[in-house]
C-alpha cells in the first residue's frame, strides 16, 4: 500500500488514484481493509488474478501472489476496493473467502500491544520473554546481554548501521578455534511487518547458549544470528503502520521505502520486482540503494568461504525454499543437495508438532522474485541456502492461517519451537558436508 503521512491527494502512477487509509495520531487505522483469498484451480483463472492490479487499475497489496494452480492468493484490500474486487474474482468463477474482515481491528491491537510494552534499561537474558514481540532497542540489548554473559563461546559485532541510525548487531556462536571454522549465518526481519521472524531467530539464539549438550556442535562450527536487519522498517511497523513491509529510504515520487529482498545486485530487476517507488516490491533506483542491503552484502561477502549455509526468515506460509528464485524452472547445479538438506528440515518441524512445510525451488514453488538476498548468497559461493517462511500457514494443526502477517504473540511458542530443529538440521549440515 501507500502510506505517505500528512499528504492529503494520493499520487497517480500509471494507476488510478489509490485510498490511503486514515491515520490516528500518525497510526495507520486500516479501517475496513481486508484480506480477501482465492485459490486459482484452472490457467483462465490463475491469468485473472494475476493481472488484479492491471484490470482493476489498483495496485493491490498481495500478502501471498499467485504462484501455481492450486496455492492459495491472500489480497490485501481497501473498503473503496473490496466489492468490485469480489464481483471481478467472481465473474472469472473463483471462490473468494474473507480471510480477515477488518484488519484495523488488528491494527488497533498490535498499537495497543506495542504501546503497552514496557522497555528495560537492564535485560537480564535468564528472564526475557521470548514469546513477546520486543521493539529493536529491546532486541539489541536482548543479545548484547548473552555475550556478556556468555564471553567464552559468544561475541556481538555491528554489521553496520541503518539509514536511520539504528546500529545492527549480530551474535557469534562459537568456541574460538586456532582455525577457521565452518559457519552457518541467520538473518531475520528484512520484511518489517514479518515479526514472527526476528522473535523465532532470539529463540533458537538462547536455545543454543543455554543448552550444554550443542557445545560440541559450538567448538566444531560457528553460528552467526542477525535477528533483525531492517530495524526502521521494523520499528515503522510498531509504532505507526503495521502492514509496512520496507525500509525507510525516500521519499520518491512521495512514496517512503524500498523491499531490502528485491535490492541485492544479482538478477536484479528480472521478474517479481518494481521500478514503480510506491509499490510494495519496489526494488530502489539501484543494486544495493539500500544501505541494510549493503550491511549484509558488506558481511556476507568477506565470510563467503567459511559460511556454508545461509538460512533467511519470513513469513508466511510455511515453506522451505531454495534458489532460484529470480525464474521457474532454474536450479543451481548443486540442487539434488539443497532439496536433500530441505527434505531433512521439513521432517525435522513436522516432527514438532505435526507441520507440514513445502520444500521446493522459490521460483516454483513461490514466486520468480529477482534480486533476493537468497540468491544473492547463493551466487557468491555460498552452498546450503534457504529462504524459510514461517507461520501462519495450511500446514499446522493450529488454524493460525487467518492471521496473515499479523501473527498473534501465543503462536510465538510453537512456530519457534518446531522452526528451531530445522535450523539444526542446517547447523548439523555445515558441521559434516557434504560441501
Amino acid at each position: 500500500m501507500r502510506h505517505v503521512i500528512l499528504i492529503i491527494s494520493a499520487v497517480i502512477i500509471g494507476l488510478n488514484a489509490f485510498a490511503l487509509p486514515k491515520h490516528s495520531e500518525d497510526y495507520v487505522t486500516y479501517h475496513g481493509y481486508s484480506v480477501i483469498r482465492v485459490i486459482p484451480h484452472t490457467e483462465d483463472q490463475f491469468k485473472l488474478v494475476q493481472k488484479l492490479s492491471e484490470s482493476l487499475k489498483y495496485d493491490f497489496d498481495f500478502w501471498k501472489p499467485p504462484s501455481k494452480l492450486n496455492k492459495p492468493v491472500d489480497i490485501f484490500s481497501p473498503p473503496t476496493m473490496t466489492r468490485q474486487l469480489i464481483v471481478h474474482l467472481k465473474k472469472g468463477s473463483l471462490m473468494p473467502v474473507t480471510k480477515i474482515r477488518d484488519f484495523g481491528k488488528r491494527a488497533a491491537e498490535a498499537q495497543m500491544e506495542v504501546s503497552s510494552y514496557k522497555s528495560s534499561d537492564a535485560i537480564d537474558p535468564d528472564s526475557f520473554d521470548f514469546y513477546k514481540y520486543h521493539p529493536f532497542a529491546d532486541i539489541m540489548g536482548y543479545i548484547q546481554a548473552v555475550a556478556q554473559k556468555y564471553p567464552s563461546f559468544v561475541s556481538i559485532s555491528s554489521i553496520g548501521k541503518s539509514l536511520q541510525n539504528r546500529d545492527t548487531q549480530l551474535l557469534k556462536i562459537g568456541y574460538p578455534s586456532s582455525t577457521a571454522k565452518n559457519a552457518l549465518f541467520i538473518d531475520a526481519g528484512i520484511h518489517a511487518r514479518e515479526w514472527i521472524a526476528p522473535a523465532t531467530a532470539l529463540y533458537a539464539i538462547n536455545q543454543w547458549v543455554t543448552n550444554s549438550s550443542y557445545t560440541d556442535l559450538l567448538k566444531a562450527i560457528d553460528i552467526y544470528v542477525a535477528p533483525s536487519i531492517n530495524p526502521d522498517g521494523y520499528e515503522y511497523s510498531r509504532t505507526k503502520d503495521r502492514n509496512w513491509r520496507k525500509t525507510r529510504s525516500g521519499p520518491r515520487q512521495n512514496c517512503y521505502g524500498v523491499d531490502p529482498n528485491r535490492n541485492f545486485a544479482f538478477k536484479w530487476m528480472v521478474a517479481g520486482s518494481s521500478s514503480n517507488p510506491c509499490s510494495e516490491t519496489y526494488a530502489g533506483p539501484s543494486p544495493f540503494s539500500e544501505i541494510e542491503a549493503t550491511n549484509l552484502k558488506n558481511f556476507l561477502v568477506p565470510h563467503n568461504d567459511t559460511i556454508k549455509a545461509y538460512l533467511t526468515l519470513h513469513s508466511y506460509g510455511e515453506d522451505i525454499l531454495y534458489p532460484w528464485g529470480y525464474a521457474t524452472g532454474q536450479y543451481p547445479p548443486d540442487v539434488n543437495d539443497l532439496i536433500a538438506l530441505g527434505h531433512e528440515m521439513y521432517n525435522a518441524i513436522k516432527a514438532v508438532h505435526g507441520t507440514e512445510y513445502t520444500v521446493g525451488d522459490s521460483g516454483d514453488a513461490l514466486y520468480p522474485a529477482s534480486g533476493a538476498s537468497d540468491d544473492y548468497s547463493k551466487s557468491i559461493g555460498i552452498k546450503y541456502v534457504y529462504t524459510v517462511e514461517l507461520r501462519p500457514g495450511d500446514g499446522d494443526n493450529d488454524d493460525d492461517q487467518w492471521y496473515g502477517f499479523d501473527l498473534p504473540a501465543k503462536f510465538i511458542k510453537p512456530t519457534a519451537e518446531e522452526t528451531f530443529p530445522a535450523l539444526m538440521a542446517a547447523a548439523n549440515r555445515v558441521q559434516n558436508g557434504p560441501f
